[in-house]
């Protein structure tokens, strides 16, 4: 049985391409946010496209290192 313990929001933003410099210019620019459903607790918002890249990479093992009830969790299976 799988559960689903989180959420990731992610808004990829509204921008277009500069043809001069290829790199994309932002309006609104990329935003991500966690939030658990185990402890109830929220990440971020981190604003900007690396920053992003960076949360939604890495915020699965990093949150769980900070959940109180995934902790708990861990606890009560030893």
């Amino acid at each position: 049985m799988t559960a689903i313990t989180g959420a990731l929001y992610v808004d990829c933003g509204t921008g277009r391409e500069d043809p001069a410099t290829g790199r994309i210019r932002y309006f609104k620019p990329p935003r991500a946010r966690y939030e658990c459903l185990r402890c109830g607790g929220s990440e971020g918002p981190v604003i900007g496209a690396p920053a992003v890249r960076e949360f939604v990479r890495d915020i699965r093992t990093e949150h769980h290192t900070r959940c109180t009830t995934a902790t708990q969790l861990g606890a009560i299976a030893a």
